[in-house]
């Protein structure tokens, strides 16, 4: 089952939180080429909102060739290949990148101190993600030797 984190006090529309959601989970393979995804009627009744509101994003991500409709069977997703998705994923992380500029600016951050504060954040992020892969892979290690004790028996 697809999960939507939807916040109508937002300010940005529903249809484009949708949207942006949907987008995420087909570029990062969550959802699947020719996955079918839910109905219409199905995600405006789980969602609880107006039934328009799915198909303006599906009608969205249709023009974008994210999906395709297949007639009496729903939307699912569009077979792509994988240079289209590597910049579609390149497209969607640049305008995240230039709203952040944007909103810096606008709250009187230098060029400076944003690029400072990004190489940081960087920084902390792989620094995390070395040590969570080093974690697993000691606790695949220990499950391993004791799966290995376990048949020595």
């Amino acid at each position: 089952m697809i999960s939507f984190n939807i916040n109508p006090s937002s300010g940005l529309p529903i249809y484009k939180q949708i949207c942006e959601q949907l987008e995420r989970m087909i570029l990062n393979n969550h959802l699947a080429a020719n996955a079918f995804v839910p109905s219409v009627r199905q995600l405006a009744v789980e969602l609880e909102v107006n039934p328009m509101t799915i198909s303006k994003a599906y009608s969205l991500l249709e023009e974008r060739g994210l999906l395709t409709r297949q007639r009496g069977k729903g939307m699912k997703v569009a077979a792509r290949d994988t240079v289209k998705i590597q910049s579609d994923i390149l497209n969607v992380i640049s305008q995240s990148v230039e709203k952040v500029i944007i909103e810096a600016n606008q709250m009187g951050i230098t060029r400076d101190e944003l690029a400072r504060l990004f190489n940081n954040k960087l920084t902390q992020l792989h620094t995390d993600i070395k040590r969570d892969k080093s974690q697993e892979s000691t606790a695949l290690t220990q499950n391993n030797n004791g799966n290995l004790n376990k048949g020595s028996r």
